[in-house]
């Protein structure tokens, strides 16, 4: 923060609270003018010393009280300036005496108003003039003394919101802090109508009572006493409009400005993004919202961070599955192919290599065979050690999933060939692998404790095509399927690859040999 910044902050307050008086003032003298009549001028002399030395005592006691009141904002001030971290009990009633800036002024300003005209209207009394111009006086001060208030708790409002709070709270929680007086937006509406209604109508009122006991005189012609009827209320009339533009554009600003904070922070979050933030400068129904959008910004972010990390452990179609609710939690039967692959000579590879080596060996090879698989649209359910459990057909359903675990296989046999130059280049061993590939049904469901949950599949067919996988050791050969999936490729898929059909292989837990198909 600059000095000439912090100068100005820190005598903000101050200097709006010096200008809305010296508007009440001018409009105060104004009003004179036009509410009290002629004869009350006859007394003006009598106290213009004591006015005098009253508005220099009232300006005086402003700055004093307004400076003694702001002491702990204008050190929180300077320690932001110095970059020096307050102390917490210090920082709390900072933000308490900043909150409750508005409230506490507009009640000094009342009570000087008041006190005003109490003073000269007593002047005015011991002067010798009637109790009407008496009581036309002390009307006309609080009139204005309304005026003033309602201008300085407005306006200091709107300079706290503009540029103070977000300084003093800049995560918002306005409404967290102990010890703040709090006006509902309803009750600020009410006052600002009131004083831009009753205020001028009173004011019109007492002059024309004024022109009435005027005319009742015979002080001037009927005609005389019209026209100037007419220029009063015309003045006043301007005064009055003047106010309530400036009113009007203040409160209209305060309130319009944080709703299109608001507005603005839902559009990212409809289009789902969650990093925006709703200023919020009010501690009123306004800021109290701007707080609860906040929070649920943060919660969808989470959520949204959540979903993507869960995204890392499942495939995106489990996670919106589950997270919709759309897979059953007793288990549905579905028509799918089940790919299994392993890494062979495994367990020796890890007992002769260095650890670290090992992982980046299985994280290069996982990588290649997810993306084989993700991109014929199949789902890695688990890895198993060095083994991948994959699935085709769940939870989306999709016709033609013995066909694409079959392409899928075929491009994992061609990313490992790629993979292992990759490995040779660098000096690192080399991978070999065995995939089994199975069609039929299983039940797919969401299975394990309350606490912790797997989307996996379960029944013969899974053990089968785990069975098959284990069978290409046995056989010497990459890929081995089974019959019932080879019935379901076509001519062009099986014509770019060379199979061959080997006898009926006996399997444990099954009671009938199996046909399977192998790679040449």
């Amino acid at each position: 923060m600059k000095k000439l910044e912090y100068f100005h902050l820190s005598n903000e307050i101050l200097g709006v609270n010096l200008a809305a008086n010296l508007i009440g003032r001018l409009a105060a003298e104004l009003l004179g003018r036009t509410m009290i009549p002629e004869t009350a001028k006859n007394s003006e002399s009598s106290y213009q010393t004591i006015e005098i030395l009253f508005g220099s005592a009232v300006v005086l006691f402003l700055i004093l009280t307004t400076l003694w009141y702001e002491m702990p904002i204008r050190r929180y001030l300077k320690g932001m300036r110095r970059q020096k971290d307050v102390l917490p009990d210090h920082s709390e009633l900072a933000k308490r005496r900043l909150l409750n800036a508005p409230y506490f002024l507009i009640l000094v300003d009342l009570s000087i108003w008041f006190i005003g005209a109490v003073i000269f209207g007593f002047l005015t009394r011991l002067g010798g003039e009637s109790p009407f111009i008496v009581r036309s006086i002390v009307v006309q001060a609080l009139v204005t003394g309304l005026i003033t208030v309602t201008l300085a708790f407005f306006w200091i409002e709107h300079i706290l919101q503009r540029r103070m709070t977000p300084i003093f709270f800049p995560q918002g929680r306005l409404h967290e802090i102990k010890g703040v007086w709090r006006i509902r937006i309803g009750i600020r509406l009410t006052a600002l109508i009131l004083a831009g209604s009753v205020v001028p109508l009173t004011a019109i009122y007492l002059t024309i009572i004024a022109s009435m006991r005027a005319l009742t005189a015979g002080r001037a012609a009927p005609l005389e006493i019209l026209e100037r009827l007419q220029d009063i209320v015309l003045t006043e009339t301007l005064i009055f409009m003047a106010f309530a533009a400036f009113m009007t554009m203040l409160v209209g600003n305060n309130l319009t400005r944080p709703l299109k904070g608001i507005i603005g922070v839902l559009q990212e979050i409809t289009r789902g993004f969650f990093d925006r933030k709703v200023p919020v400068t009010s501690n009123d129904e306004i800021g109290y919202t701007g707080d609860v959008i906040n929070e649920m910004t943060e919660g969808l972010k989470e959520r949204d961070m959540i979903k993507d990390a869960f995204g890392k452990y499942v495939s995106e179609e489990v996670r919106d599955e589950v997270l919709s609710g759309r897979i059953p939690l007793d288990g549905e039967k579905k028509a799918v192919t089940i790919l299994f692959s392993d890494l062979r000579n495994f367990t020796p590879m890890t007992e002769s290599n260095d650890p670290k080596l090992v992982v980046q060996l299985m994280n290069n090879y996982f990588n290649e065979m997810t993306e084989a698989i993700q991109q014929e649209g199949g789902l890695v359910l688990q890895f198993l050690g060095d083994e991948i459990y994959a699935v085709f057909g769940a939870p989306i359903s999709r016709t033609d999933h013995p066909l694409r675990a079959f392409r899928a296989g075929t491009a994992m046999m061609k990313r490992l060939v790629e993979l292992n130059k990759r490995l040779v280049d660098q000096g690192w061993p080399i991978l070999n692998h065995g995939i089994g590939i199975h069609t039929g049904e299983a039940l797919a469901a969401n299975i394990g404790s309350p606490d912790r949950l797997s989307y996996l599949l379960v029944g013969d067919t899974v053990n089968l095509a785990s069975r098959l996988q284990s069978l290409t050791k046995e056989i010497g050969t990459e890929l081995i399927l089974s019959a019932v999936t080879h019935e379901r490729l076509t001519e062009s898929e099986l014509a770019d690859i060379e199979l061959r059909r080997l006898p009926p292989i006996k399997i444990k837990g099954k009671r009938e040999p199996v046909e399977v198909f192998a790679v040449a």
